[in-house]
Protein backbone atom coordinates (compact mmCIF):
# COMPACT_ATOMS: atom_id res chain seq x y z
CA UNK A 1 0.00 0.00 0.00
CA UNK A 2 1.30 3.46 -0.91
CA UNK A 3 2.44 5.70 1.95
CA UNK A 4 0.49 8.70 0.63
CA UNK A 5 -2.78 8.40 -1.32
CA UNK A 6 -4.40 11.44 -2.93
CA UNK A 7 -7.79 10.71 -4.49
CA UNK A 8 -10.07 13.00 -6.50
CA UNK A 9 -8.78 16.15 -4.80
CA UNK A 10 -10.24 19.36 -6.19
CA UNK A 11 -9.95 23.00 -5.19
CA UNK A 12 -11.44 26.11 -6.76
CA UNK A 13 -10.39 29.64 -5.83
CA UNK A 14 -12.82 32.51 -5.99
CA UNK A 15 -11.59 35.34 -8.19
CA UNK A 16 -13.04 38.70 -9.07
CA UNK A 17 -15.45 38.14 -11.94
CA UNK A 18 -15.96 34.42 -11.30
CA UNK A 19 -14.26 31.19 -10.29
CA UNK A 20 -10.52 30.97 -10.79
CA UNK A 21 -8.26 28.04 -11.50
CA UNK A 22 -7.37 25.44 -8.88
CA UNK A 23 -7.14 21.67 -8.84
CA UNK A 24 -9.22 19.29 -10.94
CA UNK A 25 -9.50 15.77 -9.54
CA UNK A 26 -5.86 15.14 -8.62
CA UNK A 27 -4.91 11.47 -8.22
CA UNK A 28 -1.50 10.54 -6.80
CA UNK A 29 0.07 7.62 -4.92
CA UNK A 30 3.50 8.05 -3.30
CA UNK A 31 5.51 5.02 -2.16
CA UNK A 32 7.86 4.97 0.82
CA UNK A 33 11.28 6.37 -0.01
CA UNK A 34 10.17 7.99 -3.26
CA UNK A 35 11.29 11.41 -4.41
CA UNK A 36 8.35 12.86 -6.35
CA UNK A 37 8.52 16.17 -8.22
CA UNK A 38 5.48 18.25 -9.12
CA UNK A 39 6.44 20.07 -12.31
CA UNK A 40 4.56 22.44 -14.57
CA UNK A 41 4.08 26.06 -15.63
CA UNK A 42 3.20 28.83 -13.19
CA UNK A 43 -0.37 28.57 -11.96
CA UNK A 44 -0.79 24.89 -12.86
CA UNK A 45 -1.59 23.83 -9.28
CA UNK A 46 1.74 22.48 -8.00
CA UNK A 47 1.91 24.48 -4.79
CA UNK A 48 -1.84 24.20 -4.19
CA UNK A 49 -1.50 20.40 -4.33
CA UNK A 50 1.37 20.56 -1.83
CA UNK A 51 -0.57 22.84 0.52
CA UNK A 52 -3.64 20.58 0.39
CA UNK A 53 -1.48 17.62 1.42
CA UNK A 54 0.08 19.67 4.23
CA UNK A 55 -3.30 20.90 5.45
CA UNK A 56 -2.56 24.55 4.69
CA UNK A 57 -5.38 24.58 2.10
CA UNK A 58 -8.70 22.80 2.42
CA UNK A 59 -9.83 20.98 -0.75
CA UNK A 60 -13.41 21.28 -1.95
CA UNK A 61 -13.61 17.51 -2.29
CA UNK A 62 -11.52 14.35 -2.31
CA UNK A 63 -9.54 12.20 0.11
CA UNK A 64 -5.94 12.32 1.40
CA UNK A 65 -4.52 9.40 3.37
CA UNK A 66 -1.05 9.03 4.92
CA UNK A 67 0.23 5.70 6.21
CA UNK A 68 -3.30 4.38 6.69
CA UNK A 69 -4.61 7.49 8.45
CA UNK A 70 -7.18 9.69 6.72
CA UNK A 71 -6.01 13.31 6.82
CA UNK A 72 -8.81 14.75 4.73
CA UNK A 73 -12.10 13.41 3.42
CA UNK A 74 -15.15 15.18 2.07
CA UNK A 75 -17.22 11.97 2.10
CA UNK A 76 -20.62 12.53 3.71
CA UNK A 77 -22.30 9.39 2.38
CA UNK A 78 -23.61 6.50 4.51
CA UNK A 79 -23.20 8.39 7.76
CA UNK A 80 -19.56 9.37 7.17
CA UNK A 81 -18.35 12.61 8.67
CA UNK A 82 -15.90 14.93 6.87
CA UNK A 83 -12.30 14.73 8.12
CA UNK A 84 -9.71 17.53 8.11
CA UNK A 85 -6.73 16.87 10.40
CA UNK A 86 -4.87 20.08 11.42
CA UNK A 87 -1.44 20.59 9.80
CA UNK A 88 0.50 20.11 13.05
CA UNK A 89 -1.05 16.65 13.58
CA UNK A 90 -0.46 15.25 10.09
CA UNK A 91 3.08 13.94 10.54
CA UNK A 92 4.18 16.07 7.60
CA UNK A 93 7.01 18.62 7.42
CA UNK A 94 7.36 21.39 4.87
CA UNK A 95 10.39 23.35 3.64
CA UNK A 96 9.37 26.71 2.19
CA UNK A 97 10.87 28.79 -0.59
CA UNK A 98 11.81 31.61 1.81
CA UNK A 99 13.01 29.13 4.52
CA UNK A 100 10.68 30.70 7.17
CA UNK A 101 13.43 30.76 9.82
CA UNK A 102 13.27 32.78 13.04
CA UNK A 103 15.90 35.55 12.77
CA UNK A 104 15.98 36.19 16.55
CA UNK A 105 16.91 32.54 17.24
CA UNK A 106 20.22 30.82 16.65
CA UNK A 107 20.59 27.67 14.55
CA UNK A 108 20.09 25.29 17.48
CA UNK A 109 16.94 27.10 18.63
CA UNK A 110 15.45 27.16 15.12
CA UNK A 111 15.81 23.40 14.79
CA UNK A 112 14.55 22.80 18.34
CA UNK A 113 11.46 24.85 17.48
CA UNK A 114 10.41 22.09 15.10
CA UNK A 115 10.17 19.74 18.09
CA UNK A 116 7.70 21.85 20.06
CA UNK A 117 4.70 19.76 20.94
CA UNK A 118 6.65 16.50 20.61
CA UNK A 119 6.50 15.92 24.40
CA UNK A 120 10.25 15.42 24.70
CA UNK A 121 12.41 16.29 27.67
CA UNK A 122 15.01 19.03 27.31
CA UNK A 123 17.74 16.42 27.11
CA UNK A 124 15.87 14.49 24.40
CA UNK A 125 15.36 17.69 22.39
CA UNK A 126 19.10 18.45 22.64
CA UNK A 127 19.95 14.95 21.46
CA UNK A 128 17.59 15.12 18.48
CA UNK A 129 18.79 18.59 17.46
CA UNK A 130 22.44 17.55 17.62
CA UNK A 131 21.80 14.41 15.57
CA UNK A 132 19.88 16.37 12.94
CA UNK A 133 22.41 19.19 12.70
CA UNK A 134 25.23 16.69 12.31
CA UNK A 135 23.27 15.05 9.48
CA UNK A 136 23.21 18.35 7.59
CA UNK A 137 26.77 19.32 8.61
CA UNK A 138 25.77 22.33 10.71
CA UNK A 139 26.59 21.24 14.26
CA UNK A 140 29.62 23.56 14.36
CA UNK A 141 27.30 26.48 13.48
CA UNK A 142 24.70 25.74 16.16
CA UNK A 143 25.25 28.99 18.07
CA UNK A 144 25.17 31.30 15.04
CA UNK A 145 22.31 33.63 14.21
CA UNK A 146 20.49 33.08 10.94
CA UNK A 147 21.84 36.39 9.60
CA UNK A 148 25.38 35.02 9.96
CA UNK A 149 24.73 32.12 7.58
CA UNK A 150 25.00 31.84 3.81
CA UNK A 151 21.96 31.06 1.70
CA UNK A 152 22.96 27.41 1.43
CA UNK A 153 23.45 27.14 5.18
CA UNK A 154 20.06 28.73 5.82
CA UNK A 155 18.53 26.17 3.48
CA UNK A 156 20.15 23.37 5.49
CA UNK A 157 18.78 24.84 8.73
CA UNK A 158 15.28 24.80 7.23
CA UNK A 159 15.84 21.20 6.17
CA UNK A 160 17.12 20.25 9.64
CA UNK A 161 14.09 21.81 11.31
CA UNK A 162 11.83 19.76 9.02
CA UNK A 163 13.78 16.55 9.70
CA UNK A 164 13.98 16.87 13.50
CA UNK A 165 10.41 15.66 14.29
CA UNK A 166 10.97 12.60 12.04
CA UNK A 167 8.02 13.27 9.71
CA UNK A 168 6.54 10.54 7.55
CA UNK A 169 6.89 12.76 4.49
CA UNK A 170 8.67 16.03 3.68
CA UNK A 171 7.21 18.59 1.28
CA UNK A 172 9.50 21.07 -0.52
CA UNK A 173 8.04 24.21 -2.13
CA UNK A 174 10.68 25.42 -4.64
CA UNK A 175 13.33 25.44 -1.88
CA UNK A 176 16.33 26.21 -4.12
CA UNK A 177 14.90 29.01 -6.23
CA UNK A 178 16.67 31.74 -4.20
CA UNK A 179 20.15 30.23 -4.61
CA UNK A 180 22.68 30.98 -7.33
CA UNK A 181 23.17 28.23 -9.99
CA UNK A 182 26.35 26.68 -8.57
CA UNK A 183 25.03 26.58 -5.01
CA UNK A 184 21.71 25.22 -6.29
CA UNK A 185 23.52 22.34 -7.99
CA UNK A 186 25.48 21.60 -4.81
CA UNK A 187 22.30 21.63 -2.69
CA UNK A 188 20.53 19.30 -5.12
CA UNK A 189 23.25 16.71 -4.65
CA UNK A 190 23.33 17.21 -0.88
CA UNK A 191 19.56 16.83 -0.50
CA UNK A 192 19.50 13.76 -2.75
CA UNK A 193 22.32 12.13 -0.76
CA UNK A 194 20.51 12.86 2.51
CA UNK A 195 17.18 11.63 1.10
CA UNK A 196 18.69 8.33 -0.03
CA UNK A 197 20.78 7.81 3.12
CA UNK A 198 17.84 8.43 5.46
CA UNK A 199 15.19 6.82 3.25
CA UNK A 200 13.09 9.99 3.22
CA UNK A 201 9.81 10.22 1.34
CA UNK A 202 9.68 13.59 -0.39
CA UNK A 203 7.45 15.67 -2.67
CA UNK A 204 9.27 18.49 -4.41
CA UNK A 205 7.60 21.41 -6.20
CA UNK A 206 9.63 23.07 -8.94
CA UNK A 207 9.31 24.88 -12.24
CA UNK A 208 12.89 23.86 -13.16
CA UNK A 209 12.76 20.97 -15.61
CA UNK A 210 16.39 19.92 -15.15
CA UNK A 211 15.89 19.89 -11.37
CA UNK A 212 12.80 17.69 -11.65
CA UNK A 213 14.24 15.28 -14.21
CA UNK A 214 17.59 14.99 -12.48
CA UNK A 215 16.41 14.46 -8.90
CA UNK A 216 13.15 12.52 -9.06
CA UNK A 217 12.08 8.93 -8.78
CA UNK A 218 8.93 10.01 -10.66
CA UNK A 219 7.71 13.29 -12.08
CA UNK A 220 4.11 14.52 -11.89
CA UNK A 221 3.66 16.92 -14.80
CA UNK A 222 0.73 19.27 -14.23
CA UNK A 223 -1.13 21.72 -16.44
CA UNK A 224 -4.15 23.90 -15.68
CA UNK A 225 -4.94 22.13 -12.40
CA UNK A 226 -4.73 18.64 -13.90
CA UNK A 227 -2.16 15.85 -13.97
CA UNK A 228 -1.01 15.41 -17.58
CA UNK A 229 1.32 12.47 -16.93
CA UNK A 230 3.06 10.66 -14.08
CA UNK A 231 6.15 8.58 -14.73
CA UNK A 232 9.87 8.15 -14.43
CA UNK A 233 11.82 11.06 -15.91
CA UNK A 234 12.94 9.01 -18.93
CA UNK A 235 9.34 7.92 -19.61
CA UNK A 236 8.07 11.48 -19.77
CA UNK A 237 11.00 12.53 -21.94
CA UNK A 238 10.87 9.63 -24.40
CA UNK A 239 7.18 8.66 -24.31
CA UNK A 240 5.06 11.76 -23.65
CA UNK A 241 1.39 10.88 -23.17
CA UNK A 242 -0.03 14.17 -24.48
CA UNK A 243 0.94 16.95 -26.84
CA UNK A 244 1.39 19.25 -23.82
CA UNK A 245 3.99 16.92 -22.29
CA UNK A 246 5.79 16.62 -25.64
CA UNK A 247 5.95 20.39 -26.09
CA UNK A 248 6.63 21.37 -22.46
CA UNK A 249 9.67 19.25 -21.66
CA UNK A 250 12.89 20.54 -23.15
CA UNK A 251 13.23 21.92 -26.66
CA UNK A 252 11.06 20.17 -29.24
CA UNK A 253 10.53 20.67 -32.96
CA UNK A 254 6.86 20.67 -33.90
CA UNK A 255 5.34 20.18 -37.34
CA UNK A 256 1.59 20.19 -38.01
CA UNK A 257 -0.43 19.04 -40.99
CA UNK A 258 -2.79 16.43 -42.40
CA UNK A 259 -2.33 12.67 -42.18
CA UNK A 260 -2.09 11.06 -45.63
CA UNK A 261 -1.16 7.71 -47.14
CA UNK A 262 2.17 7.79 -48.96
CA UNK A 263 4.31 5.24 -50.79
CA UNK A 264 7.54 4.19 -49.14
CA UNK A 265 9.09 1.62 -51.44
CA UNK A 266 7.90 -1.26 -49.29
CA UNK A 267 4.27 -0.23 -49.63
CA UNK A 268 1.93 2.50 -48.40
CA UNK A 269 2.32 3.97 -44.95
CA UNK A 270 1.02 6.95 -43.05
CA UNK A 271 2.74 10.30 -43.42
CA UNK A 272 2.11 13.85 -42.34
CA UNK A 273 1.59 16.34 -45.14
CA UNK A 274 3.04 19.64 -43.95
CA UNK A 275 2.57 22.96 -45.71
CA UNK A 276 5.90 24.27 -46.93
CA UNK A 277 7.81 21.05 -46.17
CA UNK A 278 8.13 17.48 -47.48
CA UNK A 279 5.75 14.82 -46.14
CA UNK A 280 7.03 13.13 -43.00
CA UNK A 281 6.63 9.36 -42.62
CA UNK A 282 5.08 8.55 -39.25
CA UNK A 283 5.97 5.85 -36.72
CA UNK A 284 3.79 2.75 -36.40
CA UNK A 285 1.00 2.60 -33.83
CA UNK A 286 0.03 6.27 -33.70
CA UNK A 287 -3.69 5.50 -33.98
CA UNK A 288 -3.99 8.23 -36.61
CA UNK A 289 -6.01 7.86 -39.80
CA UNK A 290 -5.84 9.57 -43.20
CA UNK A 291 -7.56 12.94 -43.03
CA UNK A 292 -6.75 13.56 -39.36
CA UNK A 293 -5.17 16.87 -38.43
CA UNK A 294 -2.08 16.05 -36.38
CA UNK A 295 1.19 17.36 -34.99
CA UNK A 296 4.51 15.61 -34.65
CA UNK A 297 7.22 16.34 -32.12
CA UNK A 298 10.89 15.43 -32.41
CA UNK A 299 13.73 16.52 -30.16
CA UNK A 300 16.81 18.28 -31.59
CA UNK A 301 19.04 15.42 -30.46
CA UNK A 302 16.94 12.87 -32.35
CA UNK A 303 17.59 14.48 -35.76
CA UNK A 304 20.70 13.51 -37.71
CA UNK A 305 22.66 15.86 -39.95
CA UNK A 306 25.43 14.95 -42.36
CA UNK A 307 27.59 16.61 -44.97
CA UNK A 308 27.40 13.32 -46.88
CA UNK A 309 24.27 11.97 -48.66
CA UNK A 310 22.06 9.74 -46.46
CA UNK A 311 20.27 7.78 -49.13
CA UNK A 312 17.99 4.80 -48.49
CA UNK A 313 16.50 6.09 -45.22
CA UNK A 314 13.06 7.43 -44.40
CA UNK A 315 12.58 11.18 -43.93
CA UNK A 316 15.84 12.38 -45.48
CA UNK A 317 15.82 15.91 -46.86
CA UNK A 318 18.23 18.49 -48.18
CA UNK A 319 18.20 21.36 -45.66
CA UNK A 320 19.54 24.87 -45.80
CA UNK A 321 21.88 25.78 -42.93
CA UNK A 322 20.72 29.00 -41.25
CA UNK A 323 23.16 29.17 -38.36
CA UNK A 324 24.57 27.48 -35.28
CA UNK A 325 25.02 28.25 -31.60
CA UNK A 326 27.92 26.76 -29.64
CA UNK A 327 27.12 25.62 -26.06
CA UNK A 328 30.44 24.01 -25.20
CA UNK A 329 29.49 20.35 -24.92
CA UNK A 330 27.16 20.55 -27.92
CA UNK A 331 26.06 22.79 -30.79
CA UNK A 332 22.53 23.64 -31.92
CA UNK A 333 22.27 23.97 -35.70
CA UNK A 334 19.22 25.65 -37.21
CA UNK A 335 18.23 24.33 -40.63
CA UNK A 336 15.40 25.02 -43.03
CA UNK A 337 13.47 22.29 -44.83
CA UNK A 338 11.15 23.95 -47.32
CA UNK A 339 9.71 26.78 -45.21
CA UNK A 340 9.99 24.82 -41.93
CA UNK A 341 12.78 25.56 -39.47
CA UNK A 342 14.26 22.77 -37.35
CA UNK A 343 16.73 22.85 -34.49
CA UNK A 344 19.26 20.02 -34.50
CA UNK A 345 21.60 19.16 -31.63
CA UNK A 346 25.07 18.10 -32.76
CA UNK A 347 28.19 16.99 -30.91
CA UNK A 348 30.33 18.87 -33.41
CA UNK A 349 30.72 22.54 -34.18
CA UNK A 350 30.78 23.19 -37.92
CA UNK A 351 33.95 25.19 -38.46
CA UNK A 352 32.96 26.02 -42.04
CA UNK A 353 29.18 25.43 -42.28
CA UNK A 354 28.08 24.35 -45.75
CA UNK A 355 25.10 25.99 -47.38
CA UNK A 356 23.17 22.72 -47.31
CA UNK A 357 23.20 19.53 -45.23
CA UNK A 358 21.36 16.24 -45.38
CA UNK A 359 18.86 15.96 -42.50
CA UNK A 360 17.25 12.70 -41.38
CA UNK A 361 14.32 12.32 -38.99
CA UNK A 362 13.93 8.64 -38.10
CA UNK A 363 10.22 7.77 -37.72
CA UNK A 364 10.98 5.86 -34.51
CA UNK A 365 12.09 9.14 -32.89
CA UNK A 366 8.85 10.93 -33.75
CA UNK A 367 5.92 11.36 -31.37
CA UNK A 368 2.57 12.12 -33.04
CA UNK A 369 -0.75 13.34 -31.66
CA UNK A 370 -4.05 14.16 -33.29
CA UNK A 371 -5.05 17.82 -33.20
CA UNK A 372 -8.65 18.43 -32.16
CA UNK A 373 -9.83 21.75 -33.54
Amino acid sequence: MALLIVQNVGKTFQRAGGDGSGLRRIELDVERGEFISLLGPSGCGKTTTLRCIAGLETPDHGRIELDGTVLFSSDRSSGHRPVNVPPERRGIAMVFQDYALWPHMNVFENVAFGLHGARLSRAEVSTEVELTLRNVRLWDHRDKRISQLSGGQQQRVALARALAPKPKIILFDEPLSNLDPQLRDDMQLEILELQQRMGLTSIWVTHDQEEALGMSTRVVLMNDGRVEQIGKPAELWNKPATSFVASFLGTTNRMSGTVVTAENGGGPRLALSVDGAPSVYLPEGTGLEPGNQASIYVRPGAITISTEPMNGRANVWKAQVLGQVFYGEYTVVTVKVGSTRLKVRSDHFLESPPEYLDVQMDPSNIVAFRDYV
